[in-house]
């Protein structure tokens, strides 16, 4: 990183280490979202573009459609808090909205809100460590694996990049995509009963072409199937 893009990267931790607190209190209103006997965890899982962020919105409207309020929780969103974000610098903020978003989950946790929250699941440690803090909790915790095929699922970054100004690199959106189904079955075969896994497979439309339950790790890898290595895929993006 330049010393420029290491100053902004030092002043959003700062900003987000001031204000984390604040900013969940006020995503996270108990007025908005009444704690509940019996709340429910949500997790997203899936590579950039999939069309997550979709699913998860319907999601939340089902919620609302039975009369029962859920928070989404956007890390994405969370960019717009800080004064030098542009789109284009998007992995500057990522320690500090990592930030926010432990503050955020800490408090829904506390609270008793039932809470959806939206990412890659890309990262095992992160990933278990979440699902740990529910389980503690008695919650139930559903994961929901968006799989769209690779390289419509790129389309669909590069298409947003130009729209929203938000980046991300070739290398970590091929990483995230394996990692994603890598961490999705570790879950399911380290704590098997104790979660759910739904599964929605994306035509090439972006609708849903599969939608599968309660999945096991074994159906994920038969309807999972990449079709490339990691190397073939970065050849493929290159050219593309």
């Amino acid at each position: 990183m330049t010393e420029e893009e290491v100053g902004i990267e030092q002043r959003a931790i700062a900003f987000a280490k001031a204000n984390r607190t604040r900013i969940a209190r006020e995503i996270a209103d108990v007025r908005a979202y009444p704690g509940e006997e019996t709340p429910v965890s949500v997790f997203m899982a899936g590579s950039p573009g999939a069309g997550k962020t979709e699913v998860s919105k319907a999601l939340i409207a089902g919620f609302e459609d039975v009369g029962a309020r859920a928070l989404r929780i956007d890390p994405d969103d969370l960019r717009a808090y800080f004064p030098e974000y542009t789109g284009t610098n998007s992995r500057l903020f990522q320690r500090a909205v990592n930030s926010i978003v432990e503050r955020l989950h800490d408090l829904v946790l506390e609270q008793r809100q039932s809470f959806l929250l939206d990412g890659t699941l890309a990262n095992e440690q992160v990933a278990r460590r979440n699902v740990e803090r529910s389980l503690r909790r008695n919650r139930d915790i559903t994961i929901v694996y968006v799989y769209q095929d690779p390289l419509l699922a790129w389309e669909f970054v590069k298409a947003r990049e130009l729209t929203e100004g938000r980046n991300i690199p070739k290398a970590e959106f091929i990483r995230q995509l394996f990692a994603a189904k890598e961490v999705v079955k570790m879950l399911k075969q380290s704590f098997r009963l104790q979660l759910k896994v739904d599964l929605i497979v994306k035509d090439t439309d972006g609708t849903n072409q599969a939608v599968e339950l309660n999945v096991g790790a074994d159906e994920i890898d038969a309807l999972v199937t990449f079709g490339y290595s990691a190397t073939e895929l970065d050849r493929i993006l290159t050219e593309a």
